[in-house]
């Protein structure tokens, strides 16, 4: 872990930096919590480094190269942003005093003028740190929501995609902090599942995302509404990883006896 700590700070080449911070985040999702426990603060604060674009291999720049803002190799900030899920995977809750850290760089890659591609891995990673650290992600929905409802109705289907399961995740994991927004993710959830729609995975996130919705706040839901459009998407075509939610969601209507 040491080795990698120092390349991630001290190496200047790109492509080695990203594989050291892969190989981080396979350690602690195989591995867990106690291997890298010693290692926190240091990992922190290589990551931070890695996010502000202060890292030693990000002060070399090649000919022609902009320096500005958006400045930045695509395949190391992936493997960077696969760091945060994989430090809330093993921390949960606990992670949330590292993430207040990292979650305002991390929003940077999100604003104009970084490409569609930046702002997807951003509402990607937020997704799944959602996902892993709970509750306490609550804290930010005001500030994540707005760019995931935004991102429902990008150009790419990649960002749809993760859209779609960063909304559901949200509500799923904030509870009373996301009621505000559910008419304006039920719009913007409602046009994913229009025949406008091509892609498969997009609509399978969504009926994830409307899934999770109905678990956690059934009351905010218009069930007779919302039901048809989301059984009418079933069964799942692509994204085979929201069978558990939304199978879940559709047992759970069916014990409860809802008349709808």
């Amino acid at each position: 872990m040491n080795i990698y700590i120092k390349t991630m700070t001290e190496d200047d080449d790109k492509e080695v930096v990203a594989q050291a911070c892969m190989s981080v985040a396979d350690i602690m999702k195989d591995c867990g919590f106690a291997a890298v426990e010693l290692y926190m603060p240091r990992l922190a604060e290589a990551t931070l480094a890695l996010l502000h674009q202060e890292s030693c291999c990000q002060q070399v720049e090649s000919d022609g190269e902009d320096d500005g803002d958006i400045d930045h190799d695509e395949v190391l900030m992936d493997a960077v942003s696969d760091l945060l899920p994989a430090f809330a995977k093993v921390m949960r809750s606990y992670f949330d005093p590292i993430f207040a850290k990292l979650f305002d760089p991390l929003m940077k890659f999100a604003k104009s003028p970084h490409p569609p591609q930046d702002k997807t891995m951003v509402v990607a990673t937020l997704a799944e740190v959602a996902q892993e650290m709970g509750a306490p992600i609550s804290a930010y929905v005001d500030k994540i929501m707005p760019l995931a409802l935004k991102e429902l109705a990008s150009s790419e289907a990649t960002n749809r995609r993760n859209a779609a399961f960063c909304v559901g995740e949200l509500c799923k994991n904030s509870g009373a902090a996301a009621l505000k927004y559910y008419p304006d993710i039920l719009q913007g959830l409602h046009r994913l599942f229009a025949n406008s729609e091509q892609d498969l995975a997009v609509r399978d996130n969504a009926a994830g995302a409307i899934a999770r919705m109905i678990m956690v706040q059934p009351q905010s839901i218009p069930l007779n509404q919302v039901l048809p459009v989301f059984i009418k998407a079933l069964p799942l075509k692509e994204d085979h990883e929201e069978s558990m939610a939304v199978y879940s969601c559709l047992c759970n209507l069916l014990l409860s006896s809802h008349p709808q």
